[in-house]
């Protein structure tokens, strides 16, 4: 093994814990993350569980933004052995509830919930609140392991994320577009609906029913590297003008905007939805296609024009 090091062949993650050099040349910043937690946590020994955004990555929740730099885990306050931080990560003794601690793999990990939670206790809360929306639409009990974590430093940051998670956003680019109109106090759209004639015909990424406005969030790899991305592109048109001819307007954006530069994204959703003023009756949609788990809501059950007022916690961007 200390000749595969020495030619440049391996690399060592953790005394014992090896990976091909190749691989991590070639990984992306998230991926390296997850193999450095990976060797940490069998360094570590079975007592500890890696935990925020070690334990994200290692269920490979969707992340944006950097990768952190330090690997995190979590050690049981019985477990009996002292606090190792130190060249490959950092270990902190806590009360470890129930339930929330797993095995992946051979390794301990904290359940998908509590890694949520604690990552928005102390990263920026709109990484973490991608994570959550993952997370949410898993299952996960965000609000449970949130409440394991009641007088811990930062958990009104995780309390926030937890209530505004939702599990029917289906791509970080749409919990980008959601988180827009959080951060500028714009009224809330009602992501994944479906609209159409009568019945359900498309299902748009976000709707403001009460404007008939729609959003929808276009990531490049829908069209990059593509033989049919001439096809897709001729169906989105089509798509489009059939919504257009439904009446609704239709706000396009991509990560460039939704990441970097929201004010701009906040102001076109504000000028459009100022251009379509609010209706007596909002526009007709559904939660599923009736027939299979449908659900369409009653008049009462339609989101209201806004959530005003909305408090994003003391330094969510990190």
């Amino acid at each position: 093994m200390r000749r595969l090091v020495v030619a440049g062949l391996l690399v060592r993650l953790a005394p014992g814990c090896y990976a091909a050099a190749a691989v991590l040349a070639a990984a992306s910043p998230w991926l390296l993350h997850r193999l450095r937690a990976r060797a940490f946590a069998l360094y570590s020994g079975r007592s500890t569980c890696l935990t925020g955004w070690s334990s994200v990555a290692t269920w490979q929740l969707p992340t944006v933004g950097p990768a952190p730099a330090r690997v995190t885990a979590i050690r049981p306050n019985d477990a009996g052995h002292k606090v190792r931080n130190g060249a490959y990560g950092d270990i902190r003794i806590a009360a470890i509830p129930p339930g929330q601690a797993r095995r992946v793999r051979g390794i301990g990990v904290m359940s998908p919930a509590w890694a949520v939670a604690d990552a928005a206790r102390s990263g920026p809360i709109l990484p973490a609140l991608v994570a959550a929306d993952a997370a949410a639409s898993a299952g996960q009990d965000l609000e449970a392991a949130v409440r394991a974590m009641s007088g811990w430093p930062g958990v009104a940051r995780a309390r926030w994320v937890a209530e505004y998670a939702d599990p029917r956003a289906e791509s970080p680019l749409e919990t980008l577009g959601r988180f827009t109109c959080l951060q500028f106090d714009l009224p809330s759209p009602v992501p994944n609906a479906w609209v159409g004639e009568g019945e359900p015909e498309y299902r748009v990424d976000a709707l403001w029913p009460w404007h008939g406005v729609v959003f929808e969030a276009d990531g490049a790899v829908k069209y990059d590297d593509r033989p049919d991305a001439a096809r897709i592109v001729a169906r989105q048109g089509e798509r489009e003008w059939r919504l257009r001819r439904l009446g609704l307007e239709v706000v396009r954006f991509g990560w460039d905007l939704a990441w970097r530069d929201r004010d701009e994204l906040a102001a076109r959703f504000a000028a459009v939805l100022r251009d379509n003023a609010r209706r007596d009756r909002p526009v007709r949609w559904w939660k599923h296609v009736p027939g299979v788990g449908a659900v369409e809501p009653e008049p009462a059950d339609w989101p209201p024009l806004g959530r005003a007022g909305v408090v994003l916690p003391a330094g969510w961007d990190g």
